[in-house]
């Protein structure tokens, strides 16, 4: 996935911004954000009310049994990105035994002009996502898991884009304090994105497991738009947790098949996926996945 987002970023913010304005190169001062124009107005109370409803889906949280969450995102509108969130929400739900309305799915769509079915993946969406999220949960009984897919930038930052009409970025740092910020305590954080080992120093406490596509200094493979999956997602949620592996023990099943086929594809330097395990959120995982 080492596509540059930068410059489409930049194009972005120069249709936005004022001819006699200078872009910055980080016009977000390193906080979550975007530039966007706005949809069409029935395009935009359309997704006003597909956001609403996911929000409101959601089911609340028993006391006295550990509930568990998923957020899913695709942060880049290539269909590649939404096949693979969609597919990995569809697998962490059978995997957990969850109903749908402990799942929210956010994407920046497909670029193809096919109407969209999910919310839209904007920095106001996924912070609305992770509070509401927040403010439903026990944070002592219950476990939030994570998946965001999109291309990734050498700096460590998620890119966020829909052609033509937005440009951001999710940093390391954003999704640390939108977590705190939510008050999610123990969770499980999967980032399919190239350079993602970056989100692990942020995130790692005793009550975090971050699992990534590829160390902060290697790019990941197989984003192609036609692809049903990333080299990522396959190996971990279409092979490993499709299979019956349990999240962490599928991460090392996935981290040698990915190194499998990158040398099989003569592809390098390999990804060399990340882990870091709490222990904390280890036991809290073991839990949820012994229950079912």
């Amino acid at each position: 996935m080492g596509k540059i987002w930068a410059l489409a970023l930049a194009v972005v913010v120069l249709a936005v911004t004022p001819a006699s304005a200078q872009p910055q190169q980080d016009p977000f001062n390193g906080q979550f954000g975007a530039v966007a124009i706005a949809p069409p107005a029935p395009e935009a109370a359309r997704l006003s009310k597909l956001m609403g409803d996911a929000l409101n889906n959601l089911a609340p949280q028993r006391h006295g049994h550990q509930d568990v969450y998923l957020i899913v995102a695709s942060f880049w509108s290539e269909p590649v990105f939404e096949r693979e969130a969609t597919q990995a929400e569809a697998i962490l739900r059978e995997h957990f035994g969850l109903e749908a309305d402990h799942s929210i799915i956010l994407s920046a769509g497909t670029g193809t002009g096919v109407q969209r079915n999910y919310p839209a993946a904007t920095p106001e969406n996924v912070s609305a996502a992770i509070g509401q999220v927040g403010s439903i949960i026990d944070p002592n009984e219950d476990l939030v898991v994570v998946f965001f897919t999109s291309h990734g930038s050498p700096d460590g930052s998620m890119a966020m884009r829909e052609t033509n009409r937005l440009g951001g970025a999710l940093r390391p740092a954003n999704m640390r304090d939108l977590l705190a910020q939510a008050g999610i305590t123990h969770r499980v954080v999967i980032v399919s994105a190239c350079f993602s080992g970056a989100f692990i120093p942020p995130l790692m406490d005793d009550n975090t497991i971050v699992l990534t596509a590829a160390a902060p200094n290697r790019t990941s493979f197989g984003c192609q738009p036609s692809r049903d999956w990333t080299f990522f997602g396959d190996a971990y949620f279409g092979h490993a947790i499709r299979g019956g592996a349990d999240l962490v023990g599928g991460f090392d099943q996935a981290k040698t098949l990915i190194e499998q086929w990158e040398r099989e594809q003569n592809l390098s330097p390999p990804s060399n996926p990340q882990r870091f395990i709490g222990a904390n959120a280890q036991a809290m995982l073991r839990q949820a996945e012994r229950r079912h």
